[in-house]
């Protein structure tokens, strides 16, 4: 797979690539940073999911829009990644890795993948881990090794105006990434309001797995056949997280694929925008 590599691939390969450790518990803020600080996988630095991958939360914009572009690539400037790096990024549940790879595929980076079954398939497999932090490139050298240079790739990013007019396009479809019973609006633990952007499907992020790891090739392509018919596959759910998961295994196999960052937040953040509470799959068949 182009995106995703198992630990057996990176035991063999991990002297060539930069890793960084994007572990985080949405009900526990903290939880990313203790667990790196408790133990990592050799070499690995951290990005954190609200301070490194998302911007400051408005009024407008979702709960985790995208960070100032300048402050990010900074950020990666300082584990000594460039546009050439071979980047691994790592989790729990392969969700925040995927906002990261995203992030990345975002700025043009090209040679980008996600650790299948996270930092527990790591440790099952008895790979190295440590508490030491890797040196920053700040603190070998008085100045950056090398700048960043990146290429912003629109063409994957969306946000509420282009959902509005792909919501009156057929030729588009809006994919749900929460799970079904958020999408139906029987539940919802984040947000004031329960339910979906109109016309949109669910395919809960969760369901591409099976015990933690990705699912077999046939599976995956079951759970996304017909979608390459449409023009564009517009990926959201709450706040441009699990979304990014479906976005880099369906990236997998087709080129359509887009995120909408600001989410389910953004579209209920406007008091007008209406929300659906039935399953509307229906509409595509």
């Amino acid at each position: 797979m182009k995106n995703f590599v198992d630990v057996k691939w990176l035991e063999k390969n991990i002297e060539n690539v930069i890793l960084v450790d994007v572990r985080f518990d949405l009900y526990n803020k903290e939880y990313g940073k203790e667990s790196y600080e408790k133990g990592h996988i050799e070499g690995a630095y951290f990005l954190d999911l609200d301070k490194d991958l998302a911007g400051e939360k408005m009024v407008h914009g979702g709960a985790r829009p995208l960070p100032k572009i300048e402050d990010f690539v900074k950020k990666i400037e300082s584990f000594g990644i460039t546009e050439k790096s071979l980047i691994v990024l790592y989790d729990d549940n392969m969700v925040t890795a995927a906002r990261g790879f995203w992030m990345l595929k975002y700025l043009g980076h090209k040679d980008v993948r996600i650790l299948d079954g996270g930092y527990s398939q790591w440790v099952k497999n008895k790979g190295a881990t440590t508490t030491k932090h890797p040196k920053l490139v700040d603190s070998i050298n008085s100045k950056k090794i090398e700048n960043y240079r990146y290429d912003i790739q629109n063409e994957i990013y969306v946000d509420i105006k282009d959902v509005e007019v792909i919501l009156g396009d057929e030729r588009e479809i809006l994919v749900e990434c929460r799970s079904f019973d958020r999408y139906l609006g029987k539940e919802e633990p984040f947000y004031h309001k329960a339910g979906h952007i109109p016309k949109s499907i669910c395919i809960d992020s969760k369901s591409l797995l099976k015990n933690g790891k990705l699912r077999k090739k046939d599976e995956l392509l079951e759970i996304f056949k017909g979608l390459e018919k449409f023009k564009s596959v517009i990926f959201s759910c709450g706040s441009g997280v699990n979304a990014s998961l479906d976005y880099a295994v369906y990236d997998e196999f087709y080129s359509n694929g887009k995120i909408y960052i600001g989410g389910y937040s953004d579209w209920i953040s406007y008091d007008d925008n209406p929300v659906e509470t039935i399953d509307e799959s229906y509409l595509w068949k």
